[in-house]
Parts: structure tokens; sequence; C-alpha cells
């Protein structure tokens, strides 16, 4: 029995999961279409990559990249075959669309300066309502988004005045991926870093308020709105000391969410996270799948990954179940008080 690996796509073999534009040179191999190689052994992993362990060429000798024979690879990428025969399939790759949603009449600008300072020709009026296919999108100054259009329902290129890439003043649009919002017009860069209210109450109902320090659920010594550091049994604090707790606590782990996540969220989708971090720990949270997810765009999985972290040890806890209920609600924009 002979297994082997199908290079179907220009591809990267990756010693992580990590997208290959992400990894240093010696941690990543480029491998053209078209290549054939024996391996010894294979695993799926997360769904989206495959782990390979390589095996001997014709002449009998190890094959290796780097002075490494196992490593991870794309599986939208390859084949597995079995004697000839396909055995694993490549899985397709998630369709994202991205689309713009201007919410108050606006101007498309060839630049960030102010509208009025325009010639008409570099400027485009766009009414509240309309609604544009995406094809990419990019921060730019002055609270700007620079986006190149996509196509429309009939194929053809989206422009205006003969171009498809404009700025846009950020608070005048949402931008959408597969219809979910990801940019908010009514988000500033400065508010996603600070946890909304909506985040805040969904902490305080989850954690409750004890003034006299207890264990928690998994063992742990806890006081205040579920802080941990620095908890002693016997500890007794204020309802004053309880908020500045909670204070400290919160921008903590806003911290933690900001280092980790690069792609583009809202303000519920930060709060939403800062409450999930809140309650698992910066370093659950930076070596999760969800984060990956995230992190590739992956918004609706991403949230979906919210709701397997609802257990102490090995059992699942009603209470951890509702809290996840809800930040993944909040997340998507959806009502999270019915799980309150």
């Amino acid at each position: 029995m002979s297994f082997s690996l199908k290079i179907l796509l220009d591809t990267w073999l990756k010693l992580s999961t990590e997208q290959g534009s992400k990894l240093p040179d010696d941690q990543k191999q480029f491998i053209d279409a078209g290549t054939l190689l024996p391996i010894a052994s294979f695993e799926a992993i997360g769904g989206d990559h495959i782990r390979v362990a390589f095996g001997v060429d014709r002449q009998g000798r190890q094959i290796a990249f780097k002075g490494r024979n196992t490593w991870f690879v794309y599986r939208p990428s390859v084949q597995v075959l079995q004697n000839g025969q396909v055995i694993i399939v490549p899985k397709p790759a998630p369709v994202i669309s991205l689309s713009a949603r201007v919410i108050v009449d606006t101007w498309l600008k060839q630049s960030t300066v102010q509208s009025a300072a325009l010639a008409s020709e570099h400027k485009q009026f766009i009414d509240a309502g309309t609604v544009l296919s995406v094809s990419s999108y990019n921060p730019a100054p002055a609270d700007h988004l620079r986006i190149a259009f996509g196509r429309n329902s009939q194929g053809q290129q989206i422009a205006f005045k003969g171009r498809n890439t404009w700025f846009v003043y950020r608070p005048a649009i949402q931008l959408l991926q597969n219809g979910q919002i990801i940019i908010t017009g009514d988000s500033s860069p400065a508010s996603i870093g600070k946890i909304n209210a909506k985040g805040l109450e969904l902490i305080k109902s989850f954690e409750g308020l004890r003034l006299e320090a207890y264990l928690d659920a998994v063992g742990i010594w806890t006081i205040g709105f579920g802080t941990t550091e620095g908890v002693a049994p016997g500890m007794r604090i204020t309802l004053a000391q309880a908020e500045a707790f909670l204070k400290r606590d919160v921008e903590k782990f806003e911290t933690a969410v900001i280092a980790n996540v690069t792609a583009p969220i809202n303000v519920d989708q930060f709060s939403a996270l800062v409450s999930f971090v809140y309650n698992v720990g910066a370093g659950a949270f930076a070596g999760s799948t969800l984060l990956q997810m995230l992190n590739r765009r992956d918004y609706q999985g991403a949230a979906d990954q919210l709701l397997r972290w609802n257990k102490g040890g090995s059992e699942e806890l009603p209470g951890l179940t509702r809290r996840r209920q809800a930040e993944r609600a909040l997340f998507l924009g959806q009502d999270y008080k019915v799980f309150l």
C-alpha cells in the first residue's frame, strides 16, 4: 500500500497552520502545482490543513525539505492518493463575499481630504442605502477606508468615472462579509479598543458579584466580578473595590484582544471577545482555533468556536453554555440578552 500527496495549486509546506505569508522562510517551503510526493503518513488537522510525513523517493532516500520530513499543507491545495486512487479530495475554500453598505449620503473620493475641496472628477456622490460589491479594502488615514469595488450581479466591474478604487469616510458606511457586519459606521478606531456597555453588562451578569473570596467552578479563588488575580481565602472587599478590580481586569483583557486580533472587527465583536478572554484568559485565547479563524476573517466560524468553550474540566457547565451563547450573539450583532 502506497500513499502520495498531489499538489493541485502552487502552495506552501509549513511548520504550522499559520498563513504562509506570515511565516519566515525557514518555516515554509514553496511547492509547485503538479508535484507528486510519496508520504509515509498523514493526519487531518482542524479541517483546513493536513499534516504529512514524507516517505522515500525511488532511490530509497528520505524526502525532506530544510532538514524536515513532516509538514503542514493547506487542504484545498492538495489531494491524498492511496495506490494512485484519490482518498482525500481538496476541501473547498470558504466563499467570502464582501460588500459596502452606505448608511448616510456620502462621497467616494480619490483622496482623504474633505470632499468640498475636491474637483468633481475626483469625487462621486453615493446615496444612503446603496450596497456595492467589494473586492478588497484597507484602512486609510483620517478615519477613511480605501475600497476596491468588485463586480455587480451581472458580472460587470463596478467603476465610477473610470475608477474602481476609491476612499470613503468610514463612519458613512458599513462593511459586510457574507452578510455579517465587520466594520460598522457607528464605530470609530478609538471606540474599538474599549469595551462597550453591552460587553460590561454581559461580564457582570455572568460573573455575578461576590464581596468575599470563594472557589469558582474549577477551584480558583475568586472575588468581585470574577477577579482572580491576587485573591486569597478569607479576603473581603467593598463594592467600590470590586468595580476597580473589574476596570483593571477589563483593561488587561482589552489589551490582549488588541494584541492578538489582526482582522477588522466592530465594537460589538470587540466587546464579545473581551468578555470571552475575561473568562478563559489571554493565553487560551492567543492559542485558540477561534483566533486563527478570526484572523483569517472567517467571522461566522470564529463566532461558532465560542460555543466550544463551555466546559469546566471535562464537564459541560450550563452557565458557561449560556455565556458563550450570549457572547456569540453579541459578536454577530444579535440579541444577547435572551441568554442573560
